[in-house]
């Protein structure tokens, strides 16, 4: 299980590689029931492709949730 200060600190270095990507919609710190603590990216709709080349599914043991926004 992941802790929430490891979840920001992967937040801040994912938002600092991503933030600038035109499909990146937000980053965020959330609690998920059974893994702890996540790091949530919100991206564009019809953007996976690009975000998932370009996102980790883990930075250390913190687990990374990627979602598409409503088009």
């Amino acid at each position: 299980m992941s802790d929430v200060g490891s979840a920001r600190r992967a937040k801040e270095e994912l938002k600092a590689k991503i933030s600038g990507e035109p499909w990146c919609v937000g980053v965020g710190v959330e609690r998920e029931d059974g893994v702890g603590f996540i790091v949530r990216v919100t991206i564009r709709s019809g953007a996976l492709d690009a975000a998932r080349a370009a996102i980790p599914e883990r930075i250390g043991d913190v687990r990374i949730k990627v979602i598409e926004s409503d088009p």
